[in-house]
């Protein structure tokens, strides 16, 4: 079955206290290319989805897009970057010293560095979240295949109707092909007729040997489709 290298799939799903969504999208390429687009609490599913493709996708340039709504209460761990944290409140102190500023570093003014801090679910979550995206995926990548599989049947059709008409083209040339050897042979003559009579040439003994040339020249012209025989099956 002929399958189109572009597609889309979607899906949506109620599961274990989550609103999932998963869009699913390919453009052609000549490999396999992954990329996700993930909350970032929940960049953990990014290896897991890719691997998942892969078991089932050979080419093709993926972009997979997921959605989590959590609508129960989850466990999240928040971690903080004290290096990086400590670099930021250093860094302000010496603006103070150096413009002689009022020091009025507050928490409240560190936490608006939001790359100090990290999310993340615990090992229990994530086996349980991936479970449920999975099923939700799955869904989405049969609906992506369907529609893959409807556009290569359009692909096909059209490869065909092509064939048809390079078909009918051929056909038109086998009939055209013996007229289009005479009336070339026939302006040939005219023309050598018209150069001879300006060279003063012998006309008669050099058209018999043109004739003969001609005719043999006739008798091994070939239908063009023989060349190929092959094509008119495999259409």
């Amino acid at each position: 079955m002929i399958k189109s290298m572009t597609g889309y799939g979607r899906a949506q799903q109620l599961a274990d206290g989550m609103n999932i969504t998963v869009e699913i999208k390919s453009v052609n390429h000549r490999y396999f290319e992954f990329s996700s687009r993930l909350p970032r609490s929940y960049g953990f599913l990014d290896e897991k989805l890719k691997s998942f493709f892969m078991g089932k996708l050979t080419r093709g340039k993926m972009e997979c897009y997921v959605q989590i709504e959590e609508l129960t209460e989850a466990d999240c761990i928040v971690s903080v970057n004290h290096s990086l944290a400590g670099g930021y409140i250093n860094a302000l102190k010496e603006i103070c010293e150096k413009y002689e500023l009022r020091n009025d570093i507050t928490v409240s003014s560190v936490a608006r560095y939001h790359d100090i801090f990290s999310d993340h679910k615990n090992e229990a979550d994530e086996d349980r979240i991936w479970n449920a995206v999975k099923t939700v995926t799955d869904e989405a990548l049969g609906n992506f295949i369907a529609m893959r599989e409807k556009e290569g049947e359009k692909l096909k059709s059209d490869i065909l109707s092509r064939c048809d008409i390079i078909l009918e083209k051929v056909s038109f040339i086998e009939e055209r092909s013996p007229e289009t050897v005479k009336e070339y042979n026939a302006k040939l003559l005219e023309r050598m007729r018209t150069v001879l009579a300006e060279q003063q040439l012998r006309y008669g003994c050099f058209l018999r040997r043109l004739q003969l040339w001609l005719l043999r020249q006739e008798k091994e012209q070939k239908p063009c489709i023989e060349l190929c025989p092959q094509n008119r099956e495999q259409c």
